[in-house]
């Protein structure tokens, strides 16, 4: 069969250059009466059919038997919680329970651990937290100190700033009077041995004007004088001001540094509270089986009996079908 189909598929595309062959339509027409042959055959062959059918039912089979071992793992672990519930129940009722006082022992011995290692917990949170409010002190301290000084070095920067200004001020003037000075000069040079009047009233101007430049020449120095003595105050605030800082952010790394290791060890006995934890688990779950095994008469425990008692009705339920697959 398969070599009949070949045979008609490569017979459907004619060979370059030919333009003869067969019709599109009789391609489709050949492959309908495979396929109804295909059927034929299908529904004649009882055997292949009981085959296909026995594919599909095992299949079937094996999804239905995957989804009932997933719901008795569920069970069984409800179940497993329902023992640990009823064993602590116990435990906090203090009710006696047949072959359960070595359980309840170990379980003290464990609850006195906890304890310990709670108040340990609780000690190394207090010296975190006094730590933290430590640090928090002395940043605000700290931040005090620095503003401290920054206030106290302002009003020296600001007469920096100012006698700068001065200073500036000062230089143009002196140039300017420098060069109406060079100007009287060169009128007395002019003036001298012609007009004796003009050349006197040259010299007054000039002796006036080396006044004033000397007096602003004193001023500037004077002024001079003062920066640097500013200037001086400034550095040396400056100089402690870093200092503060410098100190501030050393202390402040020495308390994350304090507080991080407080930490670690708070961590350590947390880590340790739940190694205890989980240790008690599989005792309390003993304490449930002792206490389903001998269903001690307390009204507080009966809930617990019914709820473990149906789920192991479903459990061995789940196990039969599973078997009767």
């Amino acid at each position: 069969m398969r070599g009949s189909f070949v045979s008609i598929i490569s017979r459907q595309t004619p060979p370059p250059g030919d333009g003869e062959g067969l019709p599109y339509w009789t391609f489709w027409l050949l492959l309908c009466i495979i396929m109804l042959l295909v059927v034929f055959i299908f529904l004649r062959d009882k055997d292949l059919r009981q085959r296909i059918n026995l594919f599909f039912f095992g299949a079937k089979k094996k999804l239905i038997k995957l989804r009932l071992q997933a719901r008795l793992k569920r069970e069984c672990r409800k179940k497993d919680d329902l023992i640990r519930s009823l064993g602590i129940k116990v435990w906090e009722r203090e009710i006696k329970i047949p072959g359960g006082e070595k359980i309840r022992q170990e379980l003290a011995k464990l609850e006195e651990q906890r304890q310990e290692l709670e108040q340990e917990s609780k000690d190394l949170g207090l010296k975190i937290k006094e730590l933290e409010d430590d640090q928090q002190k002395f940043i605000q301290k700290h931040t005090e100190s620095v503003s401290e000084q920054e206030s106290a070095r302002k009003p020296y920067l600001e007469k920096l700033a100012e006698i700068k200004v001065e200073e500036r001020t000062l230089e143009v003037q002196v140039r300017q009077k420098q060069k109406e000075l060079e100007g009287i000069i060169r009128g007395i040079q002019s003036a001298a041995g012609e007009n004796e009047t003009k050349s006197e009233e040259l010299n007054k101007q000039k002796e006036e004007m080396d006044r004033n430049i000397k007096g602003l020449v004193e001023k500037r120095l004077a002024l001079e004088k003062e920066r640097k003595a500013h200037q001086e105050k400034a550095d040396e605030l400056d100089k402690k001001l870093s200092k503060i800082e410098e100190s501030g952010k050393k202390r402040i790394r020495e308390f994350h540094k304090e507080i991080r290791e407080w930490k670690k060890n708070e961590e350590k006995v947390r880590e340790k509270i739940g190694h205890v934890v989980k240790k008690k688990d599989p005792l309390f779950a003993r304490l449930g089986m002792h206490a389903d095994e001998t269903r001690a008469d307390q009204e507080s425990l009966i809930l617990f009996y019914s709820q473990i008692d149906r789920s192991k009705e479903r459990i061995e339920e789940l196990e039969q079908q599973i078997k009767n697959l």
